[in-house]
């Protein structure tokens, strides 16, 4: 038990956008200087006239969704512009929240749109429910010449409603964000961007947390909302992101083949992914574990978060909260969709831990001794059977002929270490290792914790990776590699 539990521990914060805090995703906003705005904004291929509240509303008589209505944009309003000068101090203050001291190197300001579109989710049989997402389109005001279109992807930020990153106003500093500096570095290096929030954050959807097939079409679907959106679409396409984005876009890379896409796929970039087996959310639940819901919301609450959007969305409507105890169900919905995101009071009320609330059958034995287990996990209980299948599909395997990759990791990072990353490589290099063209490029910033790899010079050498792989940039040259030696943590078992 000692050494699941220490495996666990390490590993508690499970490599998400939170990094181990406890107050809500969206914090309140905190001026940085005046937003020096710039002129007005460029005109799309398509009107843009919403108000912005409207992006976050469903019209009626769409049709009738099939693949020939991917990318539909349904709506689109002009939001906020910040000028080079203004992107390179909130890029600063942002190095400043986080304790490095790297300064902004952003050569061009932005104009932002605030859009919708539609997109399907993860396949259930033969069929794909329709879904439907924001997101933010950034138009730089000093293109890249060439430069390929970049899909982000966003790390958590909680899955209801309020709590969508499309909600965060760029011309404000806000506190304890990934998103905003990630999009302020792609931007002013003068890359059009577009950011999904994924399926899920509204119009009456359930969340798909983690559901690799969601989250890949929701990227996916950003480059045909691109065409639509814009007057000429860039013949390239990059795919990147941190934590939860970082397995967005590595499920983008395995599925942009069927799925198909808009553009050519260049390149996958991508920061402190998630890409360890699935299987640590049903082994976080377990009391081997040892996670409290007063001292380890965030890791609490994404457990819920996953397991909640898997039985939405492949058992169907009300049967998210199967997994939870038959007393304890209507609760357990209700901290996870809390506006406030990360609701301490919500989820501490459940329990002191989550065996006090979840089904037993699903903490001992699919949790246990199926996904934990760390000498004799046995898998064959029908139940446990059916959450091992669901775990090996959120974590697909890598397209071997698909676009190369850069992944970076951080040897201060708490939350993917590099243990855990060292098992992501181990499924990777299985994945690719049958003579395609695929090829990874791993890079470690030694001292890099989760959420500062974003800041500083990784981000910098990111964004130079990716004008290189689309034809419009130099060679970065080498980074420092990961450290070889590193072993694989083992437990949860990494199916």
């Amino acid at each position: 038990m000692k050494s699941l539990r220490f495996c666990l521990a390490t590993f508690a914060l499970f490599g998400c956008g939170d990094d181990g805090k406890t107050t809500p995703a969206i914090d309140a906003p905190k001026a940085i200087d005046a937003p020096a705005t710039l002129g007005p904004a460029p005109a799309l291929a398509i009107a843009c006239a919403d108000a912005r509240a409207d992006v976050y509303t469903l019209p009626g008589g769409l049709a009738t969704m099939d693949d020939s209505h991917r990318g539909d944009v349904f709506h689109c309003a002009i939001t906020e512009s910040l000028t080079k000068d203004v992107t390179n101090a909130q890029i600063a203050a942002y190095n400043v929240n986080f304790q490095t001291t790297t300064p902004g190197t952003a050569t061009s300001g932005f104009w932002t749109y605030r859009v919708a579109y539609r997109t399907e989710r993860n396949t259930v049989g033969v069929a794909r429910a329709e879904g439907d997402t924001a997101a933010i389109l950034i138009i730089p005001e000093k293109p890249l010449a060439g430069a390929p279109l970049v899909v982000f992807g966003h790390g958590s930020v909680g899955v209801a409603p309020p709590c969508r990153p499309s909600h965060l106003d760029l011309s404000t500093g806000v506190d304890d964000q990934d998103y905003p500096a990630s999009l302020m570095r792609l931007a002013g290096y003068g890359y059009t961007v577009i950011a999904p929030d994924y399926a899920g954050f509204a119009y009456g959807q359930p969340p798909g947390y983690f559901n690799a097939e969601d989250e890949a079409h929701a990227m996916l679907d950003a480059t045909r909302a691109a065409k639509n959106l814009l007057p000429t679409m860039p013949t390239k396409v990059v795919f990147t992101g941190h934590s939860q984005g970082g397995h967005a876009a590595l499920s983008a890379q395995t599925f942009a083949a069927s799925y198909g896409m808009e553009g050519t796929l260049v390149g996958v970039a991508v920061m402190a992914p998630l890409w360890t087996s699935m299987a640590i959310w049903a082994a976080a639940v377990t009391d081997a574990a040892g996670l409290m819901t007063a001292t380890d919301l965030s890791s609490v609450l994404y457990a819920m978060e996953y397991a909640y959007s898997a039985g939405e969305l492949r058992d169907g409507a009300g049967h998210g909260v199967d997994v939870f105890q038959t007393a304890k169900q209507a609760d357990a919905k209700a901290a996870i969709l809390s506006d406030a995101c990360y609701d301490q009071a919500k989820v501490s009320a459940l329990g002191v831990k989550p065996s006090d609330f979840f089904d037993t059958h699903y903490a001992t034995v699919v949790g246990y001794t199926c996904a934990a287990s760390p000498s004799n996990p046995d898998c064959t209980d029908a139940e446990a059977a059916k959450w091992k299948a669901r775990w090996i599909s959120d974590r697909p395997p890598i397209d071997p002929n698909g676009a190369p990759m850069l992944v970076f990791y951080g040897g201060g990072d708490t939350a993917v270490s590099p243990q855990r990353a060292q098992c992501a490589r181990k499924k990777i290099a299985a994945d690719i290792a049958g003579g395609g063209t695929a090829t990874i490029q791993y890079c470690f910033d030694e001292t890099a914790q989760h959420r500062d790899i974003v800041r500083g010079p990784s981000a910098d050498y990111l964004n130079k990776w990716i004008a290189f792989k689309a034809g419009v940039g130099t060679d970065p040259g080498a980074c420092a590699p990961f450290p070889d030696l590193t072993p694989c943590a083992a437990s949860p078992n990494n199916y």
